[in-house]
């Protein structure tokens, strides 16, 4: 796992007749911009997007005081966190305004049932991460409604005590060939009282972090506020 303050921006560009897949490592330092491949610049201009929400069933939780409650956690809180980031980020419209995409679509039930589908040992006692290749993988099962256009999903990885951070992949991909266009881990700061808001802040104010400093590429850092 790298560190908070660096964030690693996978994308795969495709050429006639090859594909080059492009890894870059940047690191961001106050408002300092994070500056991403202009090829990027097709995503953010395609149109309309099918934003499937979050899938926690690759999430653990490091924290090791509440491994007991394991069974009875990972039964109740995955709706939970996706009734919170619903409640603080599609009931008033801010994913699509911060995207800036004029055609939007939310479709977190297409994948409800994998995203509750949490792996049994949910809650552990050290760190965790998963490599690019768990997320292809994940993506190609999922059953869609939609038969080609640009997809989004979020992909929570580790939620962890001892850092106070939600890790996880914001991932944009072709809903056709389940091909991961762009994949930036990111990680948030987790600052509620209570296991559904504490966690679910993170994901948010990660989220929140990708689309200001990696997505937007805004012009004037430090004025650019939403």
């Amino acid at each position: 796992m790298i560190h908070p303050s660096i964030f690693k921006s996978i994308l795969i560009i495709v050429f006639p007749g090859f594909i080059c897949l492009v890894v870059q490592t940047v690191v961001a330092q106050n408002n300092e911009q994070v500056k991403t491949s202009d090829k990027s610049d097709s995503i953010r201009n395609t149109e309309p997007l099918f934003y499937y929400g979050a899938d926690f069933s690759h999430v653990r939780v490091s924290d090791a005081s509440k491994i007991s409650k394991n069974a009875e956690y990972r039964r109740n809180y995955p709706r939970s966190w996706i009734t919170f980031l619903e409640k603080e980020t599609i009931w008033n419209n801010w994913v699509q305004r911060t995207l800036r995409k004029g055609s939007f679509y939310y479709k977190q039930n297409e994948i409800m049932s994998v995203s509750l589908n949490m792996v049994n040992d949910f809650i552990i006692a050290g760190d965790y991460s998963f490599p690019l290749d768990s997320i292809k993988s994940a993506i190609k099962q999922y059953n869609l409604n939609e038969k080609a256009g640009l997809g989004l999903v979020l992909l929570p990885e580790n939620f962890n005590k001892e850092q106070e951070q939600a890790w996880m992949w914001v991932v944009f991909f072709d809903i056709q060939t389940r091909e991961v266009l762009w994949a930036t881990e990111v990680s948030g700061n987790c600052g509620h009282m209570g296991y559904t808001a504490h966690w679910g802040s993170g994901i948010v104010d990660g989220f929140k972090k990708f689309i200001r400093k990696t997505y937007r590429v805004p012009r004037f850092p430090m004025y650019d506020n939403f």
